[in-house]
């Protein structure tokens, strides 16, 4: 069990885990080399291959990880090292499965018709259930664990 100190008080982290984004990284950085020699084989300015470059790598690194952290409010979840995260009341959470994702759900950030997800590797992942009838899918290298978590959780409310 992980603790934080959080404005002068302790608050009870039961769940905190970190998948690194392989596919994610290894994507946007073939995608990066690819781009840099067609730029470059185009006769196109250096600079043009080099903004190319470098936006390609800042997308690699903030897709390099995705950290679950659930406390006794909430869920929380961001990329990489965190430029900005995504925060979910329990309260607002009706039900936990483990899920399945189809392989061209893809990596990254995917809204879909029925839900949204957050991925930066593998198939798997935990679907959410909002009481406002949303879905939310948080993809994860240890389903079992975060459900477990979250149903223990949500059944003390």
């Amino acid at each position: 069990m992980h603790r934080r100190l959080l404005a002068s008080k302790a608050v009870t982290m039961p769940y905190q885990h970190t998948q690194r984004g392989v596919s994610a990284l290894l994507l946007c950085l073939i995608a990066a080399a690819f781009s840099t020699a067609v730029i470059w084989q185009s006769g196109a300015p250096w600079l043009t291959a080099a903004i190319v470059l470098i936006v390609l790598l800042v997308v690699a690194v903030v897709f390099s990880s995705l950290t679950v952290e659930v406390n006794d409010n909430e869920i929380r979840w961001f990329f990489g090292p965190g430029f900005w995260s995504y925060r979910l009341a329990l309260d607002e959470i009706e039900s936990v499965a483990v899920v399945r994702n189809r392989w061209w759900y893809g990596v990254g950030i995917r809204v879909a018709p029925r839900f949204r997800l957050y991925n930066v590797s593998g198939l798997d992942a935990v679907e959410l259930r909002l009481k406002s009838n949303q879905l939310r899918r948080i993809g994860t290298d240890d389903p079992q664990g975060l459900a477990a978590a979250l149903k223990s959780l949500i059944s003390r409310r």
